[in-house]
């Protein structure tokens, strides 16, 4: 199966001032050397990687062979902030007839509170279970091994792997699509830079999908700003919004020349832009993050914080999970890995429907069968 989009046009001029170049190190910074044919061709290619996701374009999705039973029993567990989108995996269950019930986990409380969640999720006996993961896989070995053993369906959501792991019909949204992401944050950023500035990546790399996509973001700028330094500044959901500002104000007060901060997930972005205002910080720092996970903090960027956005999958990964759990109940081909798509997000082009893939539920709905 192929997840096919249909060409859109939009244009967004990302225009904003000059960085300066580093010459040192701190914060865990890094630079490389330069050369600049080199250096021109990397920032002219990423300048067209951009402009090639600044639209929209409608989801396509296969249609299935059949529309799917109707009252199959599913579960999916999830973490309860916005990023991890929690009911939605029920949204999509529930728009195919099937019962479905949803297991949350906080990531404040660590890997145990996942464990506790899948441990709960099975023993609910579903005939499908879908798991975001933001742990390594390995923390519930025991627990595949004990749905392998009952049937269970399983797809594997974000995780570390580039493919399913054994037992697991799909990886969605996992490691090439995490990569995919937050390489694109690096490439907005060292174009809108033009190349010249410091730069701040923000994430909890305790989690696998901070760590995969930050670091995608860091090895981006290097390659399109080898001059530049990148600090990575390390911040956690088991800290408070106070706790992460704090740190983040420290790295920018200990680096004054970092100039844009990449964020690898939203929900860390609590408290900063009150920070950077009290620090005398908010007209020096731009800012890009992964995200929206709502129309309305989409549009919060007509407030200039963000300054653009790189919008994921967003809530459609669950759909997209369900969908692959559709295939498998018909008979029909699944994907092994998931495709995906992502967008760049200014006040130019900003509108509500772009937090998401466009028309995604009824791309879903339509290609089951149950529009």
């Amino acid at each position: 199966m192929e997840l096919r989009t249909r060409a859109a046009v939009a244009a967004v001029a990302i225009l904003l001032s000059l960085g300066s170049v580093a010459c040192s190190s701190t914060d865990g910074g890094t630079d490389g050397g330069s050369n600049s044919a080199q250096d021109a061709a990397a920032l002219d290619q990423a300048k067209a990687e951009v402009d090639e996701y600044t639209a929209n374009p409608a989801l396509v999705v296969e249609p299935l062979s059949r529309v799917p039973d109707k009252g199959m029993k599913v579960a999916s567990v999830t973490c309860t902030v916005s990023s991890c989108y929690p009911g939605q995996f029920t949204a999509a269950a529930e728009a195919l007839g099937w019962e479905s019930t949803e297991y949350t986990y906080d990531l404040a409380q660590g890997p145990s509170a996942f464990v506790a969640a899948v441990r709960q999720a099975l023993q609910a006996k579903p005939e499908s279970l879908a798991i975001l993961f933001v742990y390594p896989i390995d923390v519930i070995a025991d627990e595949i091994e004990q749905a392998k053993a009952d049937g269970v369906v399983l797809v594997d959501v974000a995780s570390a792997l580039d493919a399913p792991p054994e037992g697991f019909i799909s990886c969605v949204y996992c490691n090439t699509a995490l990569a995919a992401y937050g390489k694109l944050m690096g490439t907005v950023a060292a174009v809108d830079a033009e190349g010249n500035s410091e730069f701040g990546v923000v994430g909890d790399k305790t989690l696998d999908a901070n760590r995969i996509s930050g670091g995608a973001t860091v090895e981006e700028l290097q390659r399109v700003s080898p001059n530049a330094e990148v600090h990575e500044i390390n911040v956690g959901y088991s800290k408070t919004p106070q706790e992460n500002a704090q740190t983040v104000i420290a790295a920018l007060q200990r680096n004054p020349k970092i100039e844009y901060l990449v964020f690898q997930s939203p929900d860390l972005m609590a408290g900063i832009k009150q920070a950077l205002g009290a620090a005398g910080m908010a007209d020096k720092i731009k800012v890009v993050s992964v995200g929206p996970t709502s129309p309305d903090m989409l549009m919060e960027i007509e407030s200039g914080f963000p300054n653009t956005w790189v919008g994921s999958e967003g809530e459609s990964i669950a759909w997209s999970a369900v969908n692959q759990i559709a295939r498998h109940s018909v008979g029909d081909p699944v994907d092994a890995v998931a495709p995906t798509t992502n967008r760049v997000i200014t006040v130019d082009n900003a509108e509500p429907e772009m937090y998401v893939p466009l028309n995604y539920r009824e791309a879903f709905t339509s290609a089951w069968g149950v529009a």
